[in-house]
């Protein structure tokens, strides 16, 4: 196969012929079934080899129609069953079901959106699904959605934030003379304006507007502006982009979060939930993709 070589899949034990007691003939043995191939398990369920190789002909074919390259689709199609069955399981353990009318009712609402049943079976076609099959992967959608939703629930509407500005440059001698410039009564916007590395906040004298705790993606910065009272300044701060000076210009405990803000502390919470549960999950997989 193109997705690599496969282990042998795992069979049932062989069952042992019982004697009878009253004539001591041998009873012919019960019929042992032929195990479906399996291409992984996750804490003991089952991703059938079938399914698999379905889902990259499907990747694929998706991929192609898109002028893209296909070749990661096996190793992409098992992560995303793994981590599919994993978040049903953790689903059902919370207790969310989704219902048949729940089912139904976006079942309807995609077809509306087509236009004609016959828009929707030429759909079902060129992404080569069965009307079960599709069924099936829209209950696992629903579930997963709301599963999601349960989990980005602690993150509300508001939250403690700050206002704060940041000048980065590339060697920790530049960053001490600026920060002694800064200590000195220079401009700190000025500076940033002419020196700083970050050309997303240098236009802006380096503000980085408000924002709230888990959303940067340099923790130093984050940490130093929330450590900060409006109006403090930072000593130099090394991180991985190179050396930072904050200066923290505004708190406020409760503000409302920004569309942007809220998306995106959703999405890393529920990244951060994801990865526990696949951490946590016993898989084996019988397939090298």
């Amino acid at each position: 196969m193109a997705c690599g070589s496969r282990p042998p899949a795992p069979t049932l034990p062989t069952v042992t012929p019982v004697t009878s007691a009253a004539t001591a003939t041998p009873l012919p043995p019960s019929p042992t079934p032929t195990p479906e191939p399996l291409a992984a398990l996750v804490n003991g369920e089952p991703i059938t080899l079938a399914a698999y190789d379905q889902e990259i002909e499907r990747c694929r074919t998706g991929k192609q129609n898109a002028g893209l390259d296909s070749a990661d689709c096996p190793a992409v199609v098992l992560q995303s069953q793994i981590e599919n069955l994993a978040v049903e399981q953790a689903a059902r353990a919370a207790g969310i079901v989704i219902s048949d009318s729940d089912l139904e009712a976006e079942l309807r609402r995609i077809q509306a959106s087509l236009g004609r049943v016959e828009a929707y079976q030429a759909w079902l076609a060129a992404n080569l699904y069965s009307d079960d099959e599709f069924r099936t992967a829209l209950r696992r959608d629903l579930l997963r959605s709301r599963m999601g939703a349960q989990v980005t629930a602690s993150v509300g509407e508001a939250a403690e934030q700050v206002h704060a500005r940041g000048l980065l440059v590339a060697d920790e001698a530049t960053a001490q003379d600026l920060l002694a410039q800064i200590k000195a009564g220079a401009d700190f916007a000025q500076l940033a304006a002419a020196y700083s590395l970050d050309l997303s906040s240098r236009p802006a004298g380096g503000d980085l507007g408000w924002f709230p705790r888990g959303l940067l993606t340099t923790p130093e910065v984050e940490q130093a502006a929330f450590a900060l009272q409006p109006g403090q300044t930072s000593e130099v701060i090394h991180s991985a982009l190179g050396y930072h000076i904050i200066q923290t210009l505004e708190r406020d405990p409760a503000r409302p979060l920004s569309l942007a803000a809220g998306q995106a502390l959703r999405e890393r919470a529920l990244q951060a939930w994801l990865e526990g549960v696949i951490t946590k999950a016993v898989v084996q997989k019988f397939v090298n993709p």
